[in-house]
C-alpha cells in the first residue's frame, strides 16, 4: 500500500550532506511506490512558538499566520514524517527546531505516524549523536493520540564538507530505509 511521506529538510544548505541523505531516502521510498513531498524549511516563513497556548485551547490552530499552517496540514495527512537535520552542537538545526516547537499546535492530533531521522555532521562516531537520537525519540513520545513510532534513523558520520557523505555507507542505508518503509 502506498504511503504519504513528508520530508522536512532542516538544513540551511541545499545539496549538503543531510540533504543528500534525504534525497536517497526519497529515491528509495519513491521506487517502492510511495508518494513523497520534501519541504525545504529554509525557504519557509516559520516564526518561533509564542508559548501562548492558544492553539491548545482552540482546536490546534496557531494564532500566527505563517507557513506552519501548510506544514501542519501536510504533517497530519502523512503516514510518515522524516526529520532531516544536520547535527549542530549535538542536536537539531534552528530551522527544524522551530518547526518541532510549533507542532505543539497539532500535538493532540498526530497519530499513527512513523517518524524517521536523517542527520549528518562532523561527528566521527555515533556516540556523538546520542543527544540527537534521544531528542528525536523523546519528541515522538510527546504526541498524545497514540500509534506513533520510530521508523528508523540514518547518520552520516564524519561529514563536514559538502559532499563528504557520498563517501560513506550512509547513502546506501538512507536509500534502503526509504525503500523498506
Amino acid at each position: 500500500m502506498s504511503k504519504n511521506i513528508l520530508v522536512l529538510a532542516g538544513s540551511p544548505r541545499k545539496h549538503g550532506n543531510t540533504d543528500r541523505l534525504a534525497d536517497e531516502f526519497i529515491r528509495g521510498a519513491q521506487e517502492a511506490g510511495h508518494h513523497v513531498e520534501k519541504i525545504y524549511l529554509k525557504d519557509q516563513k516559520i516564526n518561533g512558538c509564542l508559548g501562548c497556548g492558544a492553539c491548545q485551547r482552540n482546536g490546534g490552530t496557531c494564532v500566527q499566520k505563517d507557513d506552519m499552517e501548510n506544514i501542519c496540514e501536510k504533517w497530519l495527512a502523512a503516514d510518515a514524517v522524516v526529520l532531516a537535520s544536520p547535527v549542530y552542537f549535538y542536536t537539531w538545526s534552528a530551522q527544524i527546531k522551530a518547526v518541532l516547537d510549533r507542532t505543539f499546535a497539532i500535538e493532540q492530533k498526530v497519530k499513527d505516524t512513523n517518524f524517521y531521522l536523517i542527520s549528518a555532521g562532523a561527528a566521527p562516531t555515533e556516540d556523538y549523536m546520542k543527544l540527537m537520537l534521544e531528542s528525536f525519540r523523546s519528541y515522538i513520545g510527546c504526541f498524545r493520540a497514540g500509534g506513533n513510532k520510530e521508523g528508523g534513523y540514518v547518520f552520516g558520520l564524519g561529514t563536514n564538507a559538502p559532499g563528504d557523505v557520498a563517501e560513506t555507507g550512509a547513502m546506501a542505508k538512507a536509500y534502503e530505509l526509504g525503500r523498506t518503509l
